[in-house]
């Protein structure tokens, strides 16, 4: 019976397998679950499950050589359906890998292009190094979302630690002002480079959708001075509705 005949061998074969306690531990209990699953309709999951467990030890190629070896001493030993769950484990391992892969890309695309919220309604942008697509419309994304959450007005858009700007990254800059207005904030660009703004005028940007200033400190002060200007329009219309509330009651 395999059952018998596996726990048997169980640990002479994993300790010939193994490198270490760890993958004695793991080989054995693969080969426990092989043992005590075989025939019955858990099989496939409970051996995909432990032989997940070897990947996170060793190479593929170890454990395929290992389940040959059991194969070589046990008769009637079951490769080819553990091959079959072993490929299904390896489908399932890349996929995770991809996955883990995707979402430290996308953390490292938001550490490398930061939203800095400096006051309730100002956001800045500091764009450093080259952007590509990826890194571009993560950004674009993120920046909107940011815009819908925070109710900014205004978005200061840093460009002096961008080294260049090509045509593609000239029409993302265009994208992003329009999505920026839409939303109804104001877009502020500064720390543009000659070379930069030669892009700039080739691409035939509507400068008109976006207040150029000459550095990061220029760029500041106008955000205070529109929010401060919009601080006392807002305090006048609520003089302006008191005193109209006040003589509405007198008539």
């Amino acid at each position: 019976m395999l059952k018998n005949v596996i726990i048997s061998k169980l640990d002479s074969l994993a300790e010939r397998l193994a490198a270490s306690k760890k993958e004695w531990e793991s080989w054995r209990e693969l080969l426990v679950t092989i043992a005590e699953t075989y025939g019955r309709e858990d099989f496939k999951e409970r051996v995909k499950s432990s032989i997940l467990a070897l990947l996170g030890l060793i190479e593929e190629r170890r454990i395929s050589l290992g389940l040959k070896s059991m194969a070589s001493e046990i008769s009637d030993f079951p490769l080819v359906d553990i091959y079959d769950v072993l490929i299904e484990a390896l489908a399932e391992k890349r996929r995770e890998d991809e996955r883990k892969i995707k979402e430290l890309g996308e953390v490292l695309s938001e550490l490398s292009t930061p939203i800095v919220h400096l006051w309730k309604d100002v956001l800045l942008v500091p764009l450093i190094g080259t952007l590509d697509s990826q890194r571009a419309q993560t950004l674009v994304e993120r920046l909107l979302k940011k815009i819908e959450e925070s109710k900014a007005e205004v978005v200061i858009i840093d460009v002096t630690g961008v080294p260049m700007i090509d045509t593609f990254v000239g029409g993302f800059l265009i994208e992003m002002f329009g999505a920026v207005k839409l939303l109804g904030g104001d877009v502020v660009l500064c720390g543009v480079k000659p070379e930069i703004a030669h892009t700039l005028v080739k691409l035939n940007i509507d400068f008109s959708m976006v207040v150029v200033k000459r550095d990061l400190e220029s760029a500041l002060q106008y955000a205070i001075r529109k929010m401060e200007r919009e601080r006392k329009r807002m305090e006048e219309l609520e003089i302006d509705s008191t005193i109209r509330q006040g003589t509405e009651k007198e008539t």
